[in-house]
Order: structure tokens, then sequence, then C-alpha cells
């Protein structure tokens, strides 16, 4: 009797956003290459000179990445291989540029190009970015990928809330959208958080476009409905 209230007790605290519907595991990579550009030292002094020129960037239909560009003018997010280059403009808008200049670069930048993707699960509804990062590992625990895990993913769906920042100088813009359309792309790692720049404390590193808006920037919290599709390389 003592096991079976056990049971009962675990499953009523469970949050809902683990029960998310998973894809069969083996159908997906724990590791995708990622290009990693960046200068620790130097961005660390202050010195957000670019790592790599776009010129030198290889981008295809299915590359996701991020990053800050070179001292820090825009905040660069790359989903399915558009490129969105944003900043804020004097009255806190959003400009947003799509196409690079070939001899400008990014102080860092994290890319990775799938050969595929798949959809990997359904999503119940997530009320933060903690949610979010348990998410995550779960669907890494699923696929017993280990602590050398190296998986991109986006996710497509309806976001209640997001908060989210353009991390650029001379100025920086920190915003909440309510109501919107959203694909969020980034990067999943436990044992190299530095070297792809996982928020400190987290798993994972994210962005988020606006699809109503065409704008994108640095995911810090959110508020997803229940329903969104998780994809990950095949």
């Amino acid at each position: 009797m003592k096991k079976q209230i056990m049971v009962v007790l675990l499953t009523a605290i469970i949050p809902s956003f683990v029960q998310s519907s998973f894809a069969a595991s083996e159908s997906f990579q724990c590791f995708t290459h990622v290009d990693s550009y960046s200068n620790h030292k130097k961005m660390g002094d202050g010195d957000f000179s670019p790592s790599v020129l776009w010129r030198d960037v290889t981008v295809s239909k299915t590359t996701i990445g991020y990053g800050p560009s070179g001292h820090r003018e825009d905040e660069v997010t790359i989903i399915d291989g558009k490129i969105f280059m944003a900043h804020p403009g004097s009255k806190d808008e959003v400009i947003v540029t799509n196409k690079p200049n070939p001899d400008k670069g990014q102080a860092m930048l994290q890319i990775a190009s799938p050969t595929a993707w798949g959809e990997a699960a359904t999503l119940d509804e997530i009320g933060s970015f903690d949610d979010l990062n348990f998410v995550l590992d779960d669907q890494s625990d699923e696929m017993e990928c280990g602590d050398n895990v190296l998986l991109p993913f986006k996710i497509v769906g309806y976001a209640n809330k997001v908060i989210w920042s353009l991390d650029t100088q001379p100025k920086h813009l920190v915003t909440n959208s309510n109501n919107q359309e959203v694909t969020i792309v980034g990067i999943y790692n436990r044992d190299q958080k530095e070297k792809y720049f996982m928020v400190r404390g987290y798993n994972l590193h994210a962005h988020v476009l606006l699809k109503s808006f065409n704008e994108a920037g640095h995911l810090r919290d959110l508020e997803l409905a229940e329903g969104a599709k998780l994809y990950l390389p095949r």
C-alpha cells in the first residue's frame, strides 16, 4: 500500500510539460557538429572585434545559429539559413537586416547545419525558461545522450509571452512581446558550456523570432502555449 501511495504522489507533482509526447529517440542525433567562433579572452577584456568574417561562414537551408556581431553592433539569429541582424533604433524600435556584409563579421558565432530536422515532440505548456531547460534535459535523457551531448534545436509554436533582448552597443534593449507566433532556435550542451555560451546556470542558449514582426533576438524568458513542436537533427 505504501508503494502505491508513493507512485500516486510522484505522478501528481511532476509538471505537466514533462508529459510531452516524444518521438522514437533512436531516430535523432545526440551530437551535431557546431562551428564555434569566439575569443573568450578578448571578449572578457571588452574587445568584441570579429573572430570570423561573414565571407568565411557557410550557411545552408538547415542552418541555425546565434551570437553578437563585431563590436556588438547587432544581435544575430540564424533560422533555416535566414540571417536576422537586429539592433535597437533611436526610439527603441527594432531595426533588422538580412544580408550581412561579407567583409564584416561576428565577435561570437555558434552555427549548426544538420543534415535534416525531424519533429521530435509535441510540447505541453512551458511556463518559463527553467521549464524549457527541463524539457531539453528530459529529451536528452530520453535519447540517452550523456554529458557530451551537443544538440541544436528548433521549437515552433505560440508564445503567450516572451521576454527577449538585443545585447548590443551602444544601445541595449530588453522587451516583452505577447501573443506571438514564434520560432525558437538554440543549442543544448552540458560539458562545454563556456565554449558554446550556454546561459549561466542552464544547459542551453536560445534565440527567438517573432514571425509577425520579423524581429529576432536573445531569448530570456517565455510562456509557450501547449502544442508547440520540437525539432531535432536527424
